[in-house]
């Protein structure tokens, strides 16, 4: 009789049981939530860190073809010349190696290479589509940053009727955000076109330095501005800094081979304001 008493075990109740099965709940809903925001934060960084080298690998490459600018292009005009949301590079470059082998009569000849080339950079806009900015503004949908090239080929002045010359590629679909600032040795401008003709035709245009901006947020389109750029004008306020921004990567680019005594600077400033040269003093 003791012995049977001693094989009976108290069995769980339905409270009991419950209990363990919400403690278990909870437990694994916790482990869940934990690995969903760690994986979460990991592809976060990951995202940003490849944005960011992105953003870096395609400064890196147009400040190198902003380096290799010329201070004038006979014909082509300056060596650098653009606006805050666009730049105009004239370089010249060296053709490719494989011209350089030596190759047999019977071989097909390589075809010509020139070594004068004209690059834009600037963003494009898609007019069929309509895009909501962050800054409340709506106007055509961003395409990213475009990169065009000219090869002049022989030609003294580059020709843009020539649809066989002109390279346009949407070089970076990803960049929707695009600013320059041009530095003439003393201020920081937003726009440069100095060197067109006049006693700074053959002159070395080229600023001190040039700087940079790319990054993800959209931004709308630039106001039309007047062909011609007036750079002589005195009241041409200095371009404010690049503001900080997550999403966005800076560069700043020395020319080492603008003039060494800020010859654009002084240029500039020695001329009369915009709309008194010529005047007659009695």
């Amino acid at each position: 009789m003791r012995s049977s008493r001693n094989l009976r075990r108290r069995g769980l109740t339905l409270l009991e049981v419950l209990l363990a099965l919400g403690l278990v709940t909870f437990l694994s809903v916790t482990m869940f939530l934990f690995y969903d925001v760690t994986l979460r934060s990991r592809e976060f960084g990951t995202k940003r860190i490849n944005e960011g080298n992105l953003a870096r690998v395609i400064a890196m490459k147009m400040a190198e073809e902003i380096r290799s600018a010329n201070g004038f292009l006979i014909g082509a005009g300056p060596g650098i010349g653009g606006r805050e949301r666009q730049i105009t590079i004239q370089t010249v470059v060296i053709p490719d190696k494989e011209l350089f082998v030596r190759r047999q009569i019977q071989d097909e000849p390589l075809p010509a290479q020139s070594d004068m080339r004209q690059v834009q950079y600037y963003l494009a806009y898609d007019e069929d589509k309509t895009f909501d900015y962050p800054d409340g503004t709506t106007g055509p949908a961003p395409l990213g940053l475009v990169r065009r090239e000219i090869q002049t080929l022989n030609q003294v002045i580059v020709r843009e009727d020539q649809s066989e010359s002109v390279d346009l590629d949407l070089y970076a679909p990803e960049m929707k955000y695009l600013r320059f600032r041009y530095f003439d040795g003393v201020e920081w401008l937003d726009r440069w076109d100095i060197g067109r003709g006049g006693e700074a035709g053959l002159g070395n245009s080229l600023p001190q330095a040039v700087e940079v901006t790319i990054g993800y947020t959209p931004i709308p389109p630039p106001e039309e501005e007047e062909e011609e750029l007036d750079l002589d004008n005195s009241e041409l306020l200095p371009a404010l800094p690049e503001p900080y921004g997550e999403d966005r990567c800076t560069i700043v680019v020395r020319l080492q081979q603008a003039d060494t005594f800020f010859g654009s600077r002084l240029l500039r400033a020695q001329r009369p304001p915009a709309g008194t040269e010529g005047d007659v003093t009695n």
